[in-house]
């Protein structure tokens, strides 16, 4: 790809559909555009529009889940059937997703002029690449497949299991309205925060894999040096590669400062959604009762948060070990080259950059995103779900040794009008 258009087209070919739905889902108040046509850019409409959805998602899901609350019988038909634990648990569902959406909303807003100049910088990427390596062939239809059919697979996961799960929790033909409202204002919700999630990862693959090009470009030169002949464009452009390892730290960084945030909350309302789910269907299978179809939908639910998390914490660690082995690799550029002053220079003055720049996928503003996280996550799931099964077999066992009294004591009901003086 040899101009400017072809190298942004590729951009916007892999990642155009997903900003599209970052734009329609609400999450953001731009468009991405090719670079000639002005890149990321936002309107009065398009903020307009963005804070609609925003405004039918959360007014929408929470006005109609209060709405079937205040109504008697449609209040009896959804939590009617469920113990006061669960119908916690399902309120505490209805608040945390709601107020993860907002997080996620608030967050990327603030973070706007640093997501546009974060794109931009993507988009910029490619192309200087290929200008100063035109032999760079772009495999951009791998990458779409990867990032673009992926996604709507999930996506169309989320709907149908989030779908679902309302209606059967409804359990009443009663206020179809309000249903259908609820349905489709929690889908959106679910939906968004999967979706932010996965661009988060997309853009992760993005910079590992320019990380990994690098490497190649660099074992080429290293390769096809020749110690006797002419090694000022062999210079040239392995000094390229160190500049454009710098620029993948930097996008690193700008990436971590546009979804670090969201990424934690993202983190922490699966972890407690995962929990409280996973506690239910506990309590279910301990109590031997009929198994309900909304449990199945919560182990699918749980199914796609844990992917999710599991994808998540794999490319962060696999961009940090391709940073790591790149900075490696430049490191070994005075060896290649021993009797080059300048050189021994630029690899000592890369080292010492290299000592105060090092980024890693984060979460937050300072947790590292790699495989330890999933431990983390799901150590602490286990240690709550443990605790909280403790407690369910405490209440059982007393609610046993209550019967167990019961038992052992007669009753003896008013003798009537005929007394033992009769």
């Amino acid at each position: 790809m040899k101009n400017r258009k072809t190298s942004s087209d590729g951009f916007i070919y892999c990642y155009g559909n997903l900003y599209s739905l970052l734009f329609y889902w609400g999450l953001v108040t731009f468009r991405v555009h090719t670079q000639s046509d002005g890149g990321a850019a936002s309107s009065p409409m398009s903020v307009l529009y963005a804070v609609c959805v925003r405004l039918f998602a959360v007014c929408g899901y929470l006005g109609s889940v209060l709405f079937k609350l205040k109504d008697e019988r449609m209040a009896a038909a959804m939590m009617g059937h469920l113990t006061p634990v669960v119908k916690m648990i399902i309120m505490w569902e209805c608040l945390s997703c709601t107020i993860t959406y907002v997080e996620y909303c608030i967050s990327l807003d603030t973070k706007r002029r640093r997501h546009v100049r974060l794109l931009a910088n993507m988009q910029g990427f490619d192309l200087d690449i290929s200008m100063e390596f035109p032999s760079v062939r772009w495999h951009y239809q791998r990458q779409r497949f990867k990032y673009w059919y992926g996604t709507v697979i999930v996506t169309i996961c989320f709907f149908s299991f989030s779908l679902s799960l309302i209606f059967d929790i409804a359990r009443c033909t009663c206020g179809i309205p309000s249903t259908l409202l609820m349905a489709g204002s929690y889908t959106l919700l679910t939906s968004s925060l999967g979706l932010v999630g996965f661009v988060h990862i997309g853009i992760m693959d993005f910079v590992r894999l320019r990380l990994r090009l690098i490497q190649k470009l660099l074992q080429h030169e290293y390769a096809e040096s020749d110690p006797l002949g002419p090694q000022e464009t062999v210079h040239r452009k392995v000094a390229k590669l160190f500049e454009f390892s710098k620029r993948c730290s930097h996008l690193l960084s700008e990436l971590n400062g546009v979804f670090g945030f969201a990424a934690a909350a993202g983190f922490f309302y699966e972890s407690t959604l995962m929990t409280c789910f996973v506690y239910v269907v506990c309590q279910k299978v301990l109590a031997s009762e009929a198994w309900d179809m909304e449990y199945t939908f919560m182990l699918l639910h749980v199914t796609l948060h844990t992917y999710k998390l599991i994808i998540t914490s794999t490319y962060g660690y696999l961009l940090q070990r391709e940073k790591r082995n790149c900075l490696r690799l430049l490191g070994l550029y005075a060896q290649h080259f021993p009797q080059q002053l300048l050189v021994r220079r630029q690899v000592e003055d890369f080292q010492h950059w290299r000592m105060h720049n090092r980024q890693a996928a984060l979460i937050g503003r300072s947790m590292p995103l790699n495989v330890s996280t999933i431990f983390m996550v799901y150590n602490g799931m286990a240690n709550y779900v443990i605790i909280l099964v403790q407690l369910l077999f405490q209440q059982q066992q007393i609610k046993e040794r209550q019967r167990a009294m019961g038992s052992d004591v007669d009753i003896v009901g008013p003798m009537g009008p005929t007394t033992h003086m009769d």
